[in-house]
């Protein structure tokens, strides 16, 4: 076989050994997107049993951050005339909720049922981070709802407060993008309002967006962390700047097949093992990279020697100069990957 090919051959099956690894369960979507930090939440909202029956429906949104929790605060008033009938409240209030006099919630716990499924297609397409809430394939709003209100008109007016934790988009578990609720009502909005929604130089920009679908009124906010984003965004960039520099420099160091750019071999296939699991979009867990990592270290310094010869073999010394060149690799991912995982 003519050597040129033959090592593009042996890159072929590094790039295919590295592919089957996305199969092992060391890998995977949940080691950037964890579930205990990137929980689905429950739209928050109010579902009316018989809304034509509700007028000068008015909400003000705010938040609020304690104790670093960041909580969406809505404060809500309307009016109710006709028969007796009930309000859902979406979500999971986090305080209690001081209803008018002689309102006497329920617990009732239920999934809505109805076209909510088609409104979370269309709001992930909307989101300013859309394409980082759906790599989780769990990503869409749930519809739970705890307590049921008895509507009534002799009360007529209803004024109170609810507060909900909104959903957290967080990564690795320990990096904090944004923060999102998603309001909805079929009850007909007279106003909505925003009030205070980050502090100034917070560093957090709030994003709302308002639609409606189905019946229902929809707004949306998102908390997005600047410079969390930002740096992701970069790290993402100079990832796949150079996996594909790499690959193509190393497929053109092949091609020209000079002895003197053979060293060359070991160190750009080094580079495009710790940046392909990344640019495939896999997350990489602490395990892969002690274990499966120098294990791959390893073959790929091998098939750089292969690829320097006419032979498929390797003199023992030249084993050994793989396995030290493997050590060398370790140090380094625990310097680069592991030591600030730990931070």
């Amino acid at each position: 076989m003519n050597r040129k090919l033959k090592n593009i051959v042996i890159f072929g099956i590094f790039l295919l050994l590295l592919f089957l690894s996305t199969f092992s369960s060391f890998f995977g979507t949940e080691y950037n997107w964890p579930l205990a930090s990137n929980r689905s939440t429950s739209f928050d909202g109010l579902i009316f049993d018989e809304p034509a029956n509700v007028s000068n429906l008015n909400v003000t949104r705010s938040v609020r951050e304690e104790e670093g929790n960041v909580l969406i605060k809505y404060d809500v008033g309307f009016s109710y005339t006709g028969e007796p009938s009930n309000m859902r409240i979406l979500g999971t209030p986090v305080r209690q909720i001081y209803f008018p006099e002689d309102v006497q919630p329920r617990k009732s716990n239920v999934t809505l049922k109805g076209e909510y499924g088609k409104v979370n297609e269309n709001l992930f397409t909307k989101l300013k981070l859309k394409d980082l809430y759906t790599k989780r394939d769990d990503y869409g709003f749930t519809t739970n709802s705890e307590l049921r209100v008895p509507m009534r008109e002799a009360i007529k007016d209803y004024k109170f407060t609810v507060y909900e934790s909104p959903r957290s988009l967080v990564y690795r578990g320990k990096t904090k993008l944004a923060d999102t609720a998603v309001f909805l009502t079929n009850g007909r909005i007279e106003k909505f309002t925003d009030a205070k929604l980050a502090e100034e130089k917070s560093g957090i920009s709030p994003s709302t967006k308002t639609d409606s679908q189905s019946g229902l009124y929809i707004n949306s906010l998102e908390l997005i962390h600047d410079k969390a984003v930002k740096n992701l965004s970069l790290v993402a960039n100079i990832n796949s700047v150079l996996f594909i520099g790499s690959t193509l420099v190393l497929l053109v160091l092949l091609w020209l097949d000079k002895e003197k750019l053979q060293p060359l071999y070991m160190v750009l296939m080094m580079i495009i093992l710790v940046t392909f699991h990344r640019f495939i979009d896999s997350g990489v867990s602490t395990k892969a990279v002690l274990l499966i990592y120098p294990i791959y270290a390893f073959i790929a310094a091998c098939l750089s020697k292969l690829m320097g010869k006419d032979e498929i073999w390797l003199s023992k010394n030249e084993l050994k100069q793989s396995i030290g060149f493997t050590i060398i690799f370790f140090v380094l991912i625990l310097i680069i990957i592991i030591i600030p995982r730990a931070f």
